[in-house]
């Protein structure tokens, strides 16, 4: 365990560097910076060019970026351009925010497919399977931005739920029904992938000798379900897991920026349209080790639920 950790960290180091250096490139090609587009209409070209060597902008993309990653390992993530801020006390509040959302688009998720698909394996052919295959279908095949654009007009047309109209409710009623909403548009994607493996998983699982056996020695049907088909059927599910964790943070950026939940996604998008270097590298690096983590919690998961692999 502790040799697979290491191994992991080693490799997200890695990562980290490679993506910081392609967000670095990128934005250099795009052609402007921060400076540059935030005082191109109020400042003279002499005063742009002066504030654009006080921040180093000025110096070639290779020794910024080294700068860059020399203080990120001593933890100092740079400051803010456009905000004027340090970066870290920028993306605390943003972080923990986005964590919400994404934590409660997984419970979603993982409740509708478990309910779900331990009902459709159990009665194969029934008509909670043929359920199953159209809530599949459905939630693999729409688009998150369209479900967004939805609840945004449901939002807008209805006053109880919109925030600039008169409301009856109060400003945290509001703030946490669309939370809600955020949260079950992201979960929409996880349940395709979640319910077609669940239901998939623990028909395999049910079919199995050991479960045959317990059913044998009379033990009740909730016992074989929960005490011998879930553990093996949860291998898949925890891989999956892992994997999904990065389509979640690509999916927050475009229900957050819609919805306009001021989480990571949000800033992100804000940093990308002023060239915000700094506040846009820390903002990825924080949803990238976020990833990372995730995808590393879920090795260890599988280790302790599967004890072949240890």
């Amino acid at each position: 365990m502790l040799k697979l950790i290491l191994s992991r960290l080693l490799q997200g180091v890695l990562v980290l560097l490679i993506i910081s250096f392609l967000i670095f490139a990128l934005l250099s090609a795009a052609g402007g910076d921060a400076v540059t587009i935030l005082d191109s209409t109020r400042s003279s070209e002499e005063t742009t060019e002066s504030i654009r060597r006080i921040y180093g902008l000025d110096r070639p993309l290779m020794e910024r970026y080294w700068n860059w990653v020399a203080e990120a390992a001593r933890g100092n993530l740079g400051r803010s351009i456009n905000l004027q801020s340090p970066v870290s006390d920028l993306l605390w509040l943003p972080f923990l925010r986005t964590a919400v959302l994404a934590a409660a688009a997984l419970s979603i998720s993982w409740l509708v497919s478990l309910t779900l698909g331990i009902a459709a394996a159990r009665r194969a052919g029934s008509r909670i399977d043929r359920l199953c295959s159209v809530v599949i279908l459905l939630a693999a095949s729409t688009p998150r931005v369209v479900l967004a654009i939805l609840a945004l007009a449901l939002i807008s047309s209805t006053p109880m739920l919109n925030v600039a109209g008169p409301a009856t409710n109060s400003g945290a009623e509001i703030w946490s029904f669309r939370v809600v909403l955020s949260a079950i548009i992201l979960s929409f994607p996880l349940v395709a992938l979640f319910l077609a493996q669940t239901r998939v998983a623990i028909r395999e699982a049910l079919d199995e000798e050991f479960v045959r056996a317990a059913r044998a020695r009379g033990a009740p049907e909730w016992m074989v379900l929960l005490r011998h088909a879930l553990r093996p059927a949860f291998g898949p599910l925890i891989a999956i897991f892992g994997f999904s964790l990065g389509g979640v943070m690509s999916g927050l950026v475009i229900v957050e920026s819609v919805m306009g939940w001021p989480g990571l996604g949000q800033l992100i998008v804000s940093a990308v349209e002023t060239r915000d270097i700094p506040l846009l590298l820390g903002a990825t690096m924080v949803s990238a080790a976020a990833v990372m983590a995730g995808n590393l919690a879920a090795d260890i998961l599988q280790r302790l639920n599967n004890p072949r692999l240890r």
